[in-house]
């Protein structure tokens, strides 16, 4: 195996056919991830706040969505918005094709993220705002969404990571992204295909731990962490299953 003879081929892994075809490769990945991302946010702020109504006519079917769309594989959600869309009349381009249900599934998770980030906020500052003289709306967008947000943040970089990779299934109803990219080459050049996967796996890799080095120094920069006792060489016992013998116990106590 070897990488370098990939070389040739490093603009279509990144941008695919383009300028002289439909945008493709590495780039489509990320566009797809971003943009899926977007509107899976505006999805999932309304049904994880509706999720949280105590007006059961309002929660419930939240809740039906949420659960339904987290229990089914992104795949057959893929399949369905591509081969049920035109049953309906709706005849859209391939790439919206594959927005929507990347869309849907992503908002059914970040739905959940955008309830647990406003219970996460003390119910005492909503009745501050309230006491104060704004309406619920002003409080919920002045004084409750900030501090949730701050608390979503992390969660929602995260979770690009897994949106990111999760445009890779969207190979399977024709688009040229990274993952057909590389079939494509490894169907042209079959003596290089390992190497051509190893650069697909490259890919995805370099994206996804630059997201979540960008994490980590977002947790860093809003104070959500105390980076003072979130030290890989620090180990707490109490948090343990199995307790460490006494003997381990004494010989850490003394190289400390």
């Amino acid at each position: 195996m070897n990488l370098f003879e990939q070389i040739p081929n490093w603009k279509f892994y990144l941008l695919g056919a383009y300028p002289a075809g439909p945008l493709g490769g590495l780039t489509l990945n990320i566009a797809l991830a971003v943009i899926s991302i977007f509107f899976g946010l505006l999805i999932g702020i309304f049904f994880g706040l509706g999720r949280t109504s105590c007006r059961r006519y309002i929660r419930y079917p939240c809740v039906f969505y949420i659960e339904n769309m987290r229990s089914m594989p992104l795949l057959m959600i893929v399949f369905w918005f591509y081969f049920f869309l035109p049953m309906i009349g709706f005849r859209l381009p391939l790439f919206w094709v594959a927005v929507i249900p990347l869309s849907f599934y992503a908002g059914a998770y970040q739905a959940e993220i955008v309830r647990a980030g406003f219970l996460a906020v003390p119910k005492g500052q909503m009745e501050a705002a309230l006491s104060s003289g704004m309406s619920r709306g002003q409080a919920l967008l002045t004084v409750v969404m900030p501090q949730a947000f701050k608390l979503m943040i992390p969660s929602f970089v995260s979770f690009f990571n897994s949106q990111f990779k999760n445009t890779s299934v969207v190979y399977i109803i024709g688009i040229v992204e990274l993952t057909q990219t590389g079939i494509i080459i490894s169907q042209r050049q079959p003596n290089k295909m390992f190497s051509a996967y190893i650069c697909m796996a490259i890919g995805f890799w370099v994206v996804c731990y630059s997201m979540s080095h960008f994490a980590r120094r977002l947790e860093r920069k809003l104070g959500i962490l105390d980076y003072e006792s979130y030290k890989p060489e620090i180990c707490r016992d109490d948090l343990a299953l199995l307790p460490l013998p006494k003997t381990v116990k004494r010989l850490m106590i003394t190289n400390k």
